[in-house]
């Protein structure tokens, strides 16, 4: 049944028949996920100008698509076609990092197509900035859909309410760490100010900045866990792995100014997870178990 499907997608789209080839190739494709039919459907739905839907189903092997000039532009012209200009930067800036040799036009391309939208969508985006730049009005679990539509702005107007968004006392934590990650995928260059976990402002350059939990504390802090519960107890550590990446999100950029010691920190994380007091702390180790404590108030803010 799926050959004979397959082989009716493939023949649709040779006749051009975008709109069937595309439904037939889903169909295949929902029991079937591999490269070669992800790339089939995506050039179907593009064909068809289902440019948002195709770029979905690009982003399922985001990796493969960033890894050959073909793909690359048929990820990207999904992405301009359907004005996900923070995206396209996004992934022509995780290009940069490889021999990449075809970004020069797509940086040409993405530019070009800013420039077109300042001119035919101004009133869109005028509306879709200002809904970002008062992503605070919103409660915590509708911030979500409005950090997606920003994908949506020109860089430029992305950076500038950006930059306003990452000072804005009332925002979440996460959500201003969200912020400040897109323009270190960015490769944004400009000094930026940034309202850290303990409410006091950092001066950051987001493009100079660490992938989260790649820096020294985050990385003794997985090693704890392996020494702490991997070996005895495989559910618990589960859990503290779970739980680790959140509470690395909210110490960005500079998880060490708050967990001075991994081996402590950990000790508190199974204590809280197991519903034991810790006793006998130090000064440093309340210090951290406040610090605990408020993460997982702010963790109660999320829902």
């Amino acid at each position: 049944m799926a050959k004979t499907t397959l082989s009716q997608a493939q023949a649709a789209l040779e006749a051009g028949k975008w709109s069937l080839a595309a439904s037939l190739f889903e169909m295949v494709y929902q029991t079937t996920q591999t490269l070669a039919l992800n790339l089939q459907l995506v050039t179907a739905l593009k064909a068809d100008q289902k440019y948002t839907l195709a770029s979905t189903y690009a982003a399922e092997f985001e990796a493969d698509y960033l890894a050959t000039a073909e793909r690359f532009n048929l990820y990207l012209a999904v992405l301009l076609a359907s004005h996900q200009f923070i995206k396209a930067r996004l992934i022509t800036e995780a290009c940069r990092q490889t021999p990449a040799n075809w970004l020069a036009e797509a940086d040409q391309q993405i530019t070009t197509a800013e420039q077109v939208a300042e001119q035919t969508m101004q009133q869109t985006l005028t509306t879709t900035m200002r809904q970002f730049y008062h992503l605070s009005d919103q409660p915590v679990a509708a911030q979500a859909e409005r950090l997606a539509a920003a994908q949506h702005l020109t860089y430029a107007k992305y950076l500038t309410a950006a930059k306003f968004l990452l000072v804005d006392p009332f925002l979440h934590q996460l959500s201003r760490v969200e912020v400040l990650y897109t323009l270190r995928g960015l490769g944004t260059t400009d000094a930026v100010q940034f309202l850290w976990f303990d409410q006091t402002e950092q001066t950051v350059v987001p493009a100079e900045l660490p992938v989260i939990g790649s820096d020294r504390i985050s990385q003794q802090l997985q090693r704890e866990i392996q020494q702490q519960a991997g070996q005895v107890d495989a559910t618990l550590a589960a859990g503290l792995q779970a739980e680790l990446p959140l509470q690395l999100m909210y110490l960005y950029p500079t998880p060490a100014k708050i967990v001075t010691d991994a081996k402590i920190w950990i000790n508190l994380l199974i204590a809280t997870q197991r519903g034991a007091i810790p006793r006998h702390l130090t000064v440093a180790g309340q210090r951290m178990a406040e610090n605990q404590v408020k993460i997982r108030e702010f963790n109660e803010n999320l829902v």
